[in-house]
This record gives structure tokens, C-alpha cells and sequence, in this order.
């Protein structure tokens, strides 16, 4: 674990004791930048333990003060043994930090995080999870036991809730309309846009499919694997993509650090993965007047409404080219879209998260 700074108590006279938030994940995804947006709203210093990457720059940039943990990719696929040294690592150094830096408040966000500071001693700071995760099977069983000895849970959809901690207070990701107010998009063929991490469960195969399924439909892809993800999955996409009944109207753009010049330019938002445990580009997307079709599973069933977007059965291609085919067809879908998104006011959802650390802080 490399420390940016001394390894003293981080206590300044505005504030009192840190906030110390400690994710397992470097990259700057939804969950990480509603981490980031949140800690911005606490009244105290803030310390973000994170290995290094996107994550760890965007909170320099933030004033934060910046811990770079050991980068470990915890998958439990084919290395549950290396994966559990890993968490176990994780929560040694958890501990390291509780000891040194005496925080007033722990925040583990995402589950790794979770059940790392769970297991651990925290030098008698209290514990707030920060869950974004669906979970299923063993782990599932994991997390909410884990959940069970955090002092406090704060959940980012009620998909999320129902899965890992039933208790928990549900606070939905917001944005700032401001931000994201962009005009109508240019005239021509309808332009579908996908937006995440080129990673099988966000489910860009299907997006492909349906765009087979709809003509003359554009379709951008914009995304890039993980870290260490394999090859595999991205070269299949690419491959199908160059069909003879998707030819010329997929591109692929890469990872984008401002999705707005994409939205910018696509009449719709397509969102295919199944199990989304909330969707911040969803939210983003409708701010933008951009209608949303989505499957009707985890967090879209929490953002998008009827006039707001299409659902449709998760995994159905069929089904997501009809409700694509009727949403570009209705003309009220971009302003019932920015209307819609005026339930997700991101000043308001990161006030109430500051208020329910400050409920839980010593």
C-alpha cells in the first residue's frame, strides 16, 4: 500500500475527523463518480484509499487526499483462492489506514470494499456501506451479512436494497439538469446510442441484435473492456458487427471521458444489460431529452417510465427492437424524457448522503 502523504491522522479545524473511503475499483464508472459527487457534500476532510487510475485522479482533482492501494481484480472466476488473499489484503489494509489516519467514519463502497472492512478491525470507527451491487447465489448470502454489521447502509436503487441489505436507505444517483441540457439531435437516420463498459453483462451483443432487428437504425457503441478483462468478448462484437446485416451502421468509439458530444448526436439511449443494479446513464441520457429503452430489470424499473422510454423482457432482442421502433416513433419522448429527469436532482440525492454520514460520524 503506497501512501501519498505522511501516514499521521489526516484532522483539520474544519471538519474534525476524516471520512475515510476506501473502494477496490480504479476506474471511473457510474458507482465511482456518485462516490466522488457524494464525498463532495461531506462537511469534513476526506481521505480516498483507491488503487491507482481514473478514480485516483479524478479525486486529486477534487481536493481529496489521495491513498493508492494495490490494484487486485477479485474476480472469484477460475482464482477463488488468489481472490480471497486479495479481499483478505484489502482488509489489512483497511485496518492499516483505520489505525493511522483515526477516522470519524468509514465509507466501503461497492462490496469488495464491503466485505473487506467488514471483517476487519477499524480502530472503533463506525461503518457506512455504500452498495451498489446486485448479488446472487453464495454471495449474495455474503454481502448481507456483511451489510448486517455495517452501522449504517446506504443503497443506490431498491433493486440494490432488496439484494444486499433490506434496511438500507435508498438514495438515488442524480445530476444537475444544467449539466446536461443539450439541443435536439441533427436530422438524418436514427442514431441509437450504448453507452458502458464493453463487458458481458452490460450486454452489448444484445444491442447489436436489436439494431439488426430495427433498418436503417445507426448504433454507436461507446465503451472500452476493463482492465484484464480478455479479448474475447470485444473481438466477437466487432465481428458481428461486420455482417452483412449490421455493415456500415455500427461504430465503436472507445472509452469517453464526456459522453455528451455522443448523446449529443443520438436520438435515443439503448441499454441492454440485464442486471443493472441502478443506471446513472440512464439518468443523464433523460436530462438530455434522449428517451431511454431499457430491460425491465433492476434499477431501469426505478428510472425509466412509460412516456419517459420503452422496457422490454431482459435478454428479448426482439422485444427491444419493438420498443426501440416505437419510441423513435413517438415525438412527446424527449421532453417527457427531460421531465423525467428532474426526479433525479443530484445536489439533493448528495445531501441527503452527507446527512446520513454525518447521522452515523464520530
Amino acid at each position: 500500500m503506497a501512501v501519498t502523504t505522511g501516514s499521521g491522522p489526516f484532522v483539520t479545524s474544519v471538519g474534525g475527523r476524516p471520512l475515510l473511503a476506501v473502494s477496490h475499483a480504479g476506474v471511473l464508472g457510474g458507482a465511482e463518480r456518485v462516490l466522488l459527487e457524494w464525498l463532495r457534500a461531506v462537511d469534513r476532510p476526506v481521505v480516498l484509499a483507491c488503487p491507482p487510475g481514473p478514480l485516483a485522479e479524478a479525486a486529486a482533482g477534487a481536493a481529496f487526499l489521495v491513498i493508492a492501494l494495490r490494484a487486485r481484480p477479485l474476480q472469484r472466476r477460475g482464482r477463488a483462492l488468489a481472490a480471497a488473499g486479495d479481499l483478505a489484503a484489502l482488509g489489512l489494509d483497511v485496518a492499516r489506514l483505520a489505525r493511522r489516519r483515526r477516522p470519524g467514519l468509514i465509507v466501503a463502497s461497492g462490496r469488495h470494499a464491503l466485505l473487506a472492512a467488514t471483517a476487519t478491525p477499524r480502530a472503533g470507527a463506525p461503518l457506512l456501506a455504500l452498495a451498489h451491487d446486485l448479488a446472487h447465489g453464495p454471495l449474495r448470502a455474503l454481502l448481507r451479512a456483511a451489510a448486517a454489521h455495517a452501522d449504517a447502509v446506504v443503497a443506490t436503487s431498491a433493486a440494490v436494497a432488496r439484494s444486499v441489505a433490506p434496511r438500507a436507505q435508498v438514495i438515488h444517483p442524480g445530476v444537475d439538469p444544467a449539466a446536461w441540457s443539450l439541443p435536439a439531435p441533427p436530422p438524418g437516420p436514427p442514431l441509437a446510442l450504448c453507452l458502458g463498459a464493453l463487458v458481458p453483462w452490460k450486454r452489448a451483443d444484445l444491442a447489436l441484435e436489436i439494431a439488426a432487428r430495427v433498418p436503417g437504425l445507426q448504433l454507436d457503441l461507446a465503451g472500452a473492456p476493463l482492465p484484464g478483462d480478455p479479448p474475447n468478448f470485444v473481438t466477437a462484437l466487432h465481428e458481428r458487427a461486420a455482417r452483412p446485416d449490421l455493415a456500415g451502421r455500427v461504430r465503436f468509439l472507445g472509452a469517453l471521458a464526456d459522453p455528451r458530444p455522443a448523446l449529443a448526436a443520438a436520438h435515443v439511449l439503448l441499454h441492454c444489460a440485464d442486471r443493472e443494479p441502478f443506471g446513472l446513464a440512464l439518468v443523464e441520457a433523460l436530462a438530455a431529452g434522449r428517451p431511454v429503452v431499457a430491460p425491465a430489470a433492476g434499477g431501469p424499473l426505478e428510472i425509466v417510465t412509460p412516456g419517459s422510454g420503452r422496457l422490454f423482457a431482459p435478454g428479448d432482442a426482439r422485444a427491444g427492437a419493438a420498443a426501440l421502433t416505437e419510441l423513435l416513433s413517438d415525438p412527446s419522448a424527449p421532453a417527457a424524457a427531460r421531465a423525467r429527469a428532474a426526479a433525479f436532482d443530484g445536489a439533493a440525492a448528495a445531501a441527503h448522503f452527507a446527512a446520513a454520514a454525518d447521522r452515523v460520524s464520530t
